[in-house]
C-alpha cells in the first residue's frame, strides 16, 4: 500500500604473539561510532527472526550487533520486545496495552512509547537495559519515542501546551526534554544531530544541530521528511521535495555548514512510491519501493547505483522475496521484510552479508564486560579478534592474495565458532580506554578468511 508519509510509521593465521595486548586495553572495545566497507555487490543470507507462539512479530530497528527492537502482538495486547540470538524478550518491565519499542541502541538499551487505554495518556520510555524510564515532559502532555543513540539521546514527539497542533519535536537529554519546535524528530547521531521533519503532516526536511550551548538549531532544506541519520552525523536519508502524491527517496550528505541533496534511482514519482528508510557510515542506503503495478521491493543504493536486494541473494537462499528494507548497520547487515515461496505473508529478516562478518562488541562499554561478535564463520573454526588503532595492509601468512585490513594488528583473543558459525569473546575494557577510537577485525586463518574493518570510538 502506498503511503506518502511513511516515516510515521511505527520505520562486516598466525599473528605475532608478541602483540598481544597488555590488561589495561584488552577488550577495549564500546560499541560506538563503527564503520564498515561493505564489498560491491555482496551477496546476503536471508535469516528470518524467530517467530512467537500464538503472536505477531513487528521489528521496526537494527543495532550494530544485531539486536532488534520491535513489538509482539499477543492476546490481544501489543509489547515491546528485544530479539537477539535467536530469541525474543518481552520488556516486562515497560507495561500498557499497546506498547512499541522503536529504538535500540548499540548498549541494548531501547526506546519506544506505551500507551493504556483509558488510563494513560501514549508515553515515551527508555529501558536501560535493566530498568524502566519514563521520559516525561515538563507539562505531562503524551509523547512518541522514535530514535535513540548510545548516549541515551532520545528523539521523538509531543503535545505540549500551546505547541504545533500536529505535535512538537523534542530531544531527550540527561533525562531533560528539550523542545525542538513544530514537527517531529525521527533520528539523531553519536554528536547529537537530529533530522525529522517540521511538520509532520505537511513534510519539511528539517536538521537541527547542536549550538554549543546546550540547545539546538534549526535548518529547514529541500525535502518532504528524514527518516534516519548515520552514526557519525555526516550523512541522512528520506524522501525528497514532493513531485507527484508519491514519495522519491534522496541522501542528504553534510558540506561543511550546508547538506547536499542527492536524488535515488530516478523512478517516475506519479507512478511509484520509493523511500530511504536508513544509511550507515559508508554511505549504504536501504529503502523501500512501492508500485500500483509492480511488486513492493527493497533496494540496496551504494556506489552511486541502486540493486534489488532481492537479486542480491546468496545460493540457497533464492526462494525468498525482499519486499522491504528498514536498516542497516555498519557490518552491513540489513533488516527486512522478506516472503517465503509459497507463503502469503512477509515475516521480519535479517539479511546478513555472506563471509565472515564482525559484529559490534555488545556490552555497556568502558568499565564493564563486553563481547566480541564473528558471524558467518565455517563451524568448529578457531577465530582470532584482532585490534589496531588504525586501518592497513598485512599480508595473512599462509593465504596468498588475503590480507588483514588493519595497521601492525593486535591479537585481542580467539574463540572456536559453534555449530551456527558465531564466535564469541568477552573481555573487559578498563574506564581508562574511553573515548580512544580502535579498529576491529576478525580472522579465520585456517580457512584465509577475514571480516570487514570496524572503527568503533571507546566511551
Amino acid at each position: 500500500m502506498l503511503n506518502r508519509h511513511a516515516a510515521a510509521r511505527p520505520t562486516l593465521a598466525s599473528v605475532n604473539r608478541r602483540r598481544l595486548i597488555g590488561p589495561a586495553l584488552a577488550g577495549s572495545l564500546a560499541a560506538l561510532c563503527l564503520a564498515a566497507s561493505a564489498p560491491a555487490q555482496v551477496r546476503y543470507r536471508v535469516a528470518p527472526l524467530p517467530g512467537v507462539d500464538g503472536g505477531t512479530l513487528t521489528a521496526l530497528d537494527l543495532n550494530n550487533s544485531n539486536q532488534v527492537a520491535g513489538s509482539v502482538f499477543l492476546n490481544g495486547q501489543s509489547r515491546p520486545c528485544l530479539i537477539a540470538d535467536g530469541a525474543v524478550t518481552i520488556l516486562d518491565k515497560v507495561p500498557g496495552s499497546t506498547t512499541t519499542a522503536t529504538a535500540v541502541s548499540d548498549r541494548g538499551h531501547v526506546a519506544g512509547w506505551m500507551y493504556e487505554w483509558g488510563v494513560i495518556w501514549p508515553q515515551a520510555f527508555l529501558w536501560d537495559g535493566v530498568e524502566n524510564h519514563w521520559l516525561i515532559d515538563p507539562h505531562d502532555s503524551y509523547s512518541y519515542a522514535q530514535g535513540l543513540n548510545n548516549f541515551d539521546q532520545v528523539v521523538g514527539f509531543y503535545y505540549p501546551p500551546g505547541g504545533h497542533p500536529n505535535g512538537n519535536a523534542f530531544v531527550v537529554s540527561g533525562r531533560r526534554f528539550h523542545n525542538l519546535g513544530g514537527g517531529q524528530a525521527t533520528g539523531i547521531s553519536a554528536d547529537g544531530v537530529i533530522v525529522g521533519q517540521s511538520n509532520r503532516y505537511f513534510g519539511a526536511t528539517t536538521v537541527w544541530s547542536p549550538d554549543g550551548r546546550g540547545g539546538w538549531s534549526m535548518l529547514t532544506l529541500d525535502g518532504l521528511l528524514a527518516t534516519a541519520i548515520n552514526e557519525d552525523g555526516t550523512m541522512f536519508v528520506g524522501a525528497g521535495p514532493l513531485i507527484s502524491y508519491f514519495d522519491t527517496a534522496v541522501l542528504w550528505t553534510r558540506q561543511g555548514e550546508s547538506w547536499e541533496r542527492t536524488d535515488i534511482g530516478g523512478w517516475d514519482p506519479t507512478q511509484v512510491s520509493a523511500i530511504s528508510r536508513d544509511v550507515n557510515n559508508a554511505g549504504q542506503v536501504v529503502g523501500d519501493y512501492e508500485s500500483f503495478v509492480d511488486e513492493d521491493r527493497g533496494w540496496i543504493y551504494e556506489n552511486g547505483a541502486v540493486t534489488w536486494l532481492g537479486d542480491r541473494l546468496a545460493p540457497g537462499h533464492e526462494n525468498w522475496s525482499i519486499v522491504a528494507a528498514g536498516r542497516i548497520n555498519e557490518s552491513g547487515v540489513i533488516l527486512a521484510n522478506a516472503i517465503a515461496e509459497g507463503e502469503s505473508r512477509a515475516v521480519p529478516a535479517l539479511l546478513i552479508p555472506e563471509g565472515l562478518v564482525m559484529l559490534a562488541p555488545r556490552g555497556e562499554g568502558a568499565g564493564a564486560s563486553n563481547e566480541l561478535i564473528a558471524i558467518g564463520a565455517e563451524p568448529g573454526r578457531r577465530i582470532s579478534f584482532l585490534w589496531s588503532p588504525s586501518e592497513g595492509q598485512r599480508a595473512l601468512p599462509g593465504c596468498p592474495g588475503v590480507s588483514i585490513g588493519l595497521e601492525a594488528p593486535r591479537l585481542i583473543g580467539a574463540a572456536t565458532a559453534d555449530a551456527r558459525g558465531e564466535a564469541r569473546l568477552s573481555r573487559f575494557v578498563p574506564r581508562a580506554a574511553a573515548d580512544r577510537t580502535i579498529r576491529l577485525q576478525a580472522v579465520d586463518a585456517a580457512g584465509c578468511a577475514v571480516s570487514n574493518v570496524l572503527r568503533s570510538t571507546l566511551r
